[in-house]
């Protein structure tokens, strides 16, 4: 029975490999078998004949003359002149060396004979085959025969005894028990049915050796194949199966290859190369689950082409393939070993800063943002500019994505809303009183300004009221009031100069 542990397919490939392999250990052994016993019949054929031939030579040699029937009631053969009739010393002996039965007949009857029976008698005066005797004397020539004595099967030999004169006297039968044939044949076919049971023994072995390597090879690409329709298309093939130097191999290879095309399909931007927006949320969300049980930070970025629409609409939409692709590579430049970056939607990009604080990642935003602003992307002979803007925003695992996303757009729109070709932290943002969204450094110059005019006014009102109610106020607090006056006026020029500066800024970039 076949080892229930092994595979269906190894199971199958090993009892097509057995099968004829069996097949042939059979019929290797049973042709062997009846060859060597065809060989052994002849052996004992020739022995058999051997023996009577013995027989006869040593009665001519000892008894020399014919053989002759003498008397009328109770008869005796005589060979020349010794009476053989009750003498069977010398075919006993003959019959013991050779381990055969001998039988002397005249005509028909057995008159001398080894065969003995279980209460010791010899079966003197019985009747030789019909069938052998007549054959023996229609054409007296040595015959072979198979038969049964008593309850038993011999192999025979029947020579015809012939006197001078060329007549037909008798015959001397010479036998050996199939049993003891057929003992020979097994033993010395043993070692051939021992060497076929070993040669499939051996066949079995290397059988499951080779297939064990080749089945676990095809049940790698299976569940690899299983991993890959689940939807987990960063599975990896094992790299044995791989290596394998025959189809199996090419297989794996060719598996491996289309999980690949497929994961580009499924997993990339088809004209960027990069993570589409699908693929992206997937990997923010793992990344955020990372980011939660390590403790390490991460930072959300969310860039915009600035005017890409211009773009299209002066250079045509292949120019804007070009830029979204020239894109796209820096992109992928910078976040090498950094973290990723998707296309988000049209030119908006979507970058995920792994292990880095929002100081860390501002720094290189605006070290791209500046090889961005010196690139120049050449398309039919034309030279494209452009510029970017970015909002950026420290991670928070705790916080869902879409929040997350929904933050960095913001200052995204804040940055397009207000000059663009600048980076903007979410954080720096904050709601004026007017329910505006402006910097927090803004935010803070509008208060100083606002305080500084109350102030003023205030100060003013106060000089007016003493100037009108005390005409004789002494010139030391007049110059007192007058400067205060002209500290007020010093804070609101320096904070319209700041506020000019930073709108002259604004409308350059």
């Amino acid at each position: 029975m076949i080892d229930s542990r092994l595979g269906k397919l190894q199971r199958k490939i090993l009892v097509a490999t057995m099968f004829p392999v069996m097949i042939m250990g059979c019929m290797i052994v049973l042709f062997s078998m009846k060859r060597y016993e065809s060989l052994v019949s002849e052996e004992v054929d020739n022995s058999l004949l051997t023996t009577a031939k013995a027989v006869q030579m040593m009665y001519d040699d000892l008894y020399p003359g014919d053989y002759v029937l003498v008397g009328d009631t109770f008869v005796s053969l005589y060979k020349g002149e010794k009476e053989l009739t009750g003498d069977h010393a010398l075919i006993d002996s003959m019959g013991s060396e050779t381990g055969t039965t001998i039988t002397l007949f005249y005509k028909d009857a057995r008159v001398l004979t080894t065969m003995v029976s279980e209460n010791g008698a010899r079966p003197i005066g019985t009747k030789l085959n019909d069938r052998i005797y007549k054959t023996m004397e229609s054409k007296p020539a040595v015959a072979y025969y198979s038969g049964s004595i008593g309850d038993e099967e011999y192999y025979e030999c029947y020579m015809p005894l012939i006197n001078s004169d060329g007549t037909f006297i008798g015959i001397i039968g010479t036998g050996m028990p199939a049993a003891t044939v057929k003992a020979k044949v097994r033993h010395a076919t043993w070692p051939i049915f021992t060497g076929a049971l070993l040669l499939m023994l051996v066949a079995s072995l290397i059988s499951i050796r080779y297939t064990t390597g080749m089945v676990k090879s095809i049940g790698d690409i299976g569940k690899f194949l299983s991993v890959v329709t689940s939807g987990k298309l960063d599975a990896v093939m094992n790299g044995q199966t791989i290596k394998r130097n025959d189809e199996i191999g090419d297989t794996a290879q060719a598996v491996v290859k289309m999980r690949d095309v497929l994961r580009i399909m499924v997993e990339k931007d088809p004209l960027t190369m990069l993570y589409n927006r699908r693929c992206g949320s997937g990997r923010f969300k793992k990344l955020q689950e990372n980011a939660k049980r390590s403790g390490i930070p991460y930072c959300v970025v969310l860039g915009d082409i600035d005017f890409f629409k211009k773009v299209n609409d002066t250079y045509g939409h292949d120019a804007g393939d070009e830029v979204l692709k020239f894109v796209a590579l820096e992109l992928r430049r910078m976040m090498m070993g950094k973290g990723f970056a998707a296309r988000w939607g049209g030119e908006e990009f979507l970058l995920v800063f792994d292990d880095s604080n929002i100081d860390e990642t501002r720094k290189e935003m605006e070290a791209f943002l500046d090889r961005i602003r010196a690139s120049v992307i050449h398309y039919a002979s034309k030279e494209i500019r452009i510029t970017m803007t970015f909002g950026i925003l420290a991670g928070d695992p705790e916080e869902d994505m879409k929040e997350s996303v929904k933050k960095v757009d913001e200052a995204l729109y804040y940055g397009k809303e207000n000059g663009r070709n600048r980076i903007i932290k979410y954080s720096d943002l904050t709601i004026n009183e007017s329910g505006k969204q402006v910097l927090v450094s803004e935010e803070k110059s509008d208060r100083i300004n606002e305080d500084s005019m109350d102030e003023f006014a205030s100060l003013l009102e106060g000089f007016s009221h003493d100037r009108s109610s005390d005409a004789k106020s002494d010139a030391k607090s007049e110059a007192k009031v007058e400067e205060q006056m002209e500290d007020l006026i010093m804070k609101l020029s320096e904070n319209v100069m700041h506020d000019m500066n930073g709108k002259e800024r604004k409308t350059k970039e």
